[in-house]
């Protein structure tokens, strides 16, 4: 466990960057589509049509939510609301060509992004970023987990 210290300043530096990246993300993408947005399409995209409850579980919000996001997808062109054939209470969400096209502009700046991030950073400094992440991730689904306990 690291001292005191050095988690005081990594906490100041964190939240230092945090705030640039936050700027840069939103100025740079946000005129798109909002990142939860990019991943309804995404999911979409990938998936099929899909109900908006498991859209929600995927993402870990409620269905409210995906259905507040997608209202916005669909008044925009990029998703559409339709029946299940074999049951018509169910409604799916399913991306238009719209849609499709507005994720891969999405990928495309949001990878012109990242690259700019972490220009200058070795393979081995990116393998080392992706091992500390998935580490906090999973410390952070930990302690959720012993939360609901």
């Amino acid at each position: 466990m690291p001292n005191k210290r050095s988690l005081t300043d990594f906490e100041e530096l964190y939240i230092h960057v945090q705030r640039k990246v936050s700027a840069q993300w939103h100025k740079r993408l946000d005129p798109l589509v909002s990142g939860s947005q990019s991943l309804i399409l995404r999911i979409l995209d990938v998936n099929g049509p899909q109900k908006v409850s498991s859209i929600a579980e995927r993402l870990g919000i409620t269905p409210g939510a995906v259905t507040s996001l997608s209202d916005k997808l669909i008044a925009g062109g990029y998703a559409i609301r339709n029946r299940d054939h074999t049951d018509r209470r169910v409604v799916q969400l399913e991306i238009t060509d719209q849609g499709r096209e507005l994720l891969l502009k999405y990928q495309a700046e949001l990878g012109r992004t990242i690259e700019q991030f972490f220009v200058g950073l070795s393979e081995e400094d990116i393998h080392h970023l992706v091992r500390i992440y998935q580490q906090v991730l999973k410390n952070i689904d930990q302690r959720r987990e012993e939360n609901k306990e």
